[in-house]
Formats: C-alpha cells, structure tokens, sequence
C-alpha cells in the first residue's frame, strides 16, 4: 500500500541508518565536535532506554513477541526510541545550523517521526512523547559532557 510505504519511510527518518548516515557526514566533514555529541547521544539512549524498558515494560500497541532479553527489550514500548532518536539528531543538528528554515525541517522530521510511530501502533502518545523529552534531555546533556572529560573541544 502506498500510504503505509510512506509511513515506514518516514517513520526511518528516526532510525539508526539517517542517524548513522548525519553523524558520517559531521565525521567525513570535518566537524569532530558534532560527530562526538551525536555519537555521546546515541550511546546514552540505548544505555537509558535499555533499562526503563526493561524495569517498565510495556507491550507495543501490535503486540510484538519477544523470545529473549534483548527481544524483550526490543518488544518494548516506553518510551519510543525512534522518538528520542530524531529528537536527538535535530537538537544537536540544529546547534550546528543554526538557520532557522533548517531547525524548522529539523522540528517537522521529529513531528513526522512522533506521528508516524503512533499511527503505526508501534507505540502510544506517551511513549513518543516520554522519547521526545528524553531525547531532548540527553541531547543537552551531550553538550556538558565531553568538556568534562576532555577539557573542551
């Protein structure tokens, strides 16, 4: 069907490969300070989402199984990944380009993602907006981090 064709493809905008292929692009361009904090991001994600799904679990809105520890937490809902992910890589996306038509194309990609994750009952409101606040959170924590260890960049 073409409508859900598009919402799976919108729906990646939130996914590991756009992630991967912009934190490449900071990297192969030389900005070594954007890469680190999409990369610092991306770790503290999966490390927080990992264990609230596992404390908290909750069954996504189309019942995916689950056979084991990491398919559990797969399987789980809360809070959206897809959600913090794209939240993440637009806030430190748009710190990088601080023009205002690019967060506004940043801000309607997380919109797309947060709406498409629901409609697709891959989770509930308030697992994409539980993602949309972490993911904001620890996008802001990125920029503190990195100075501490390393004295700045």
């Amino acid at each position: 069907m073409p409508l859900e064709e598009t919402l799976r493809d919108t729906t990646a905008l939130g996914g590991n490969a756009v992630y991967g292929m912009v934190a490449l692009m900071f990297l192969l361009t030389g900005d070594t300070e954007t890469f680190v904090y999409l990369a610092l991001a991306l770790i503290l994600l999966y490390a927080i989402i990992s264990i609230v799904r596992l404390l908290f679990f909750r069954v996504r809105p189309d019942k995916q199984k689950y056979a084991g520890f990491f398919t559990k937490i797969d399987a789980g809902s809360f809070p959206s990944l897809h959600s913090a992910r794209a939240t993440a890589l637009a806030i430190v996306t748009g710190v990088a380009f601080p023009d205002f038509a690019i967060r506004a194309v940043l801000a309607l990609g997380v919109l797309a993602v947060v709406v498409t994750r629901v409609v697709l009952k891959r989770h509930y409101i308030t697992d994409v907006i539980a993602g949309v606040a972490l993911g904001g959170i620890v996008a802001w924590l990125t920029f503190f981090i990195p100075p501490l260890f390393m004295g700045g960049f």
